[in-house]
């Protein structure tokens, strides 16, 4: 988790707050909110379709990639 909140800090994320205790990344991509959970989870808010959905993982997965 501390290594994925260093990769959020390190590309300037919009809007990021990260907890390493409570085990969640939020920020703003895109204009759309995405939580990553510690244990893998992954919510995004402000998504219409699944095409679009599918789209936005493949684009987060890139950015964070080193931290998983």
């Amino acid at each position: 988790m501390e290594k994925l909140c260093d990769i959020l800090r390190n590309i300037n994320a919009k809007e990021l707050k990260c907890s390493i205790n409570l085990g969640v990344a939020r920020f703003e991509l895109e204009g759309r909110s995405v939580m990553i959970y510690q244990s893998g989870r992954v919510d995004i808010r402000r998504i219409r379709t699944a095409d679009e959905a599918s789209d936005m993982m493949d684009r987060i997965i890139r950015l964070i990639e080193d931290a998983l």
